[in-house]
């Protein structure tokens, strides 16, 4: 029961990414979907041939190598360049500290959060 669900899922995911692909892409093409698609073919042709279907497992090998060739390649990474940071500003030291003294609650405090009146 597993490998049916198994080949379901595959197929499944084969399907919607091709009509994916079909409404959204380019040419026929999206991004990566080849990348995608030879995966996809890949695990389907290892389905196959671990159940014995050696033509059909061959067959499935051969188009998911053909989306990896179509797949664009990876491009160099960029040259190692010198980049400017801003110099960094001076550190500022605040004192929050407060000069007068509160002793009882009323004037000046956070009570209802109310502001201190002078």
């Amino acid at each position: 029961m597993q490998g049916i669900w198994t080949h379901a899922r595959l197929v499944i995911d084969l399907l919607s990414m091709k009509l994916f692909v079909r409404l959204l892409g380019r040419g026929g093409e999206l991004l990566d979907s080849h990348l995608f698609f030879f995966a996809c073919y890949s695990d389907l042709a290892d389905y196959h041939r671990a159940k014995g279907r050696m033509a059909k497992a061959d067959r499935l090998a051969a188009v998911a190598e053909a989306h990896y060739q179509a797949a664009p390649g990876d491009d160099d990474p960029p040259e190692a360049a010198a980049m400017a940071m801003p110099v960094p500003q001076p550190q500022v030291n605040t004192s929050a500290v407060s000069k007068r003294r509160i002793d009882k609650a009323g004037e000046g405090t956070l009570d209802g959060l109310a502001l201190p009146t002078t």
